[in-house]
């Protein structure tokens, strides 16, 4: 059956504007970006169109959007919060950001999983915070060890950072694991900010949990941020919302923002209305039942081919698989770019457990993807003879 996420090509993806296909030569294929090589939900683009022939390109207040994604958040995430306890920002990243600036002060100590999507790892030395680090580990099938996280606590430890689904590992978090984290926060007074702009993409029947719907008491130290980039293909929108449903910890956020960050674009507001109704669930729906087909081609390939552990993919469309020929990650990038043509992530820049790893993008067609790994399968004797070395 004829699907659209079937359709990119090489040849359409290069006639389309963008970093991912256009930072290297045209000979490369790039799967080292998050950003899908599928095209826009018929309703998202059409939400697009009709703004720009409505000239939505004045102010905008977006308090009818913050009415709808106060009840998507009740509903989907299990989180009472008011509209006016919303904020629009620019992807995820401001709500780390601002999250930080309001537990700490310098010196004081963040919490962050290593390996975990490396803006986490950068803010807290923005903010002059001392970066703890809660190894997840890959033998273990990257579970959240309480027992880490335990003896990672200090006095000093003024926010813990969460990222569900996880990038770059690929986990959904249990119940368990999330109620370990809200159990040791809630006891030691510990401020969360939670990550969960990968919510909707999940694998095998999966079903996401928000931190903050576990108890009163959690959701009231929780910052939870969403977005749509990830879902619907929208990274240039910088299409975010964040929300806290303690009055005194969203004034101050609201603070921190003042005269800093404005918000987002009316064309984030514009495609918000048919993605917060559920108009587009079933491109969704559609969509991770076509990932799940590549993720089983991605992994049946590249076990075949190469000495490589590939962690269950249980959400997110980045695939994180160790390559083990004793090879830093960093020559690895080289090596595949220039013996393979095709152009991975770099698994070092999550941390130190991600040495030896490459982040892959799954979200492209079987066809592209097929033809990357062609071109993989054809280097890796050369992969083999460089481990010798």
């Amino acid at each position: 059956m004829s699907t659209p996420f079937d359709k990119p090509t090489k040849e359409s993806r290069l006639a389309a504007k963008g970093i991912k296909w256009h930072r290297d030569e045209e000979d490369i294929i790039p799967l080292w970006l998050a950003d899908q090589d599928y095209p826009l939900c018929p309703e998202v683009k059409q939400a697009l169109i009709e703004a720009a022939q409505d000239e939505y390109t004045v102010y905008a207040f977006g308090g009818d959007i913050r009415e709808l994604m106060a009840a998507k958040i009740k509903s989907d995430n299990g989180i009472e919060v008011p509209p006016e306890q919303i904020m629009l920002t620019q992807g995820v990243i401001p709500g780390m950001w601002l999250s930080a600036m309001h537990a700490c002060n310098p010196g004081d100590e963040i919490i962050v999983t290593d390996p975990m999507y490396y803006p986490f790892h950068m803010l807290v030395e923005k903010v002059g915070a001392r970066p703890v680090r809660w190894k997840l580990s890959l033998t273990e099938g990257y579970e959240f060890d309480p027992e880490r996280l335990k003896k990672s606590i200090s006095p000093k430890t003024k926010l813990i950072y969460v990222c569900n689904p996880h990038n770059p590992t690929g986990r959904v978090m249990t119940k368990e694991e999330l109620k370990v984290i809200a159990d040791i926060a809630v006891d030691k007074g510990i401020y969360v900010y939670v990550d969960e702009l990968w919510e909707d993409i999940l694998n095998d029947g999966r079903n996401h949990i928000s931190l903050a719907s576990l108890s009163p008491e959690i959701a009231d130290l929780t910052i939870t941020g969403w977005g749509f980039s990830k879902t619907w293909s929208v990274p240039g929108l910088q299409a975010g919302y964040l929300a806290a449903t303690d009055e005194v910890i969203f004034e101050n956020l609201t603070k921190i923002g003042g005269g800093i960050l404005r918000g987002t674009n009316n064309f984030s507001l514009a495609i918000a209305e048919p993605i917060l109704r559920g108009d587009c669930r079933y491109w969704v729906n559609d969509m991770n039942r076509y990932l799940g087909e590549v993720r089983d081609l991605v992994e049946k390939r590249l076990t075949g081919m190469a000495d490589v552990t590939i962690p269950e993919l249980e959400g997110t469309y980045l695939m994180f698989p160790k390559f083990n020929y004793g090879i830093g990650s960093e020559k690895l990038y080289e090596f595949f770019k220039e013996e393979a043509r095709v152009t991975l992530n770099a698994g070092n820049r999550f941390g130190r457990e991600g040495e030896g790893h490459m982040r892959i993008l799954t979200a492209t067609s079987k066809g592209i993807m097929n033809e990357a790994l062609d071109r993989i399968e054809k280097s890796i004797h050369k992969l083999e003879k460089l481990a010798k070395r």
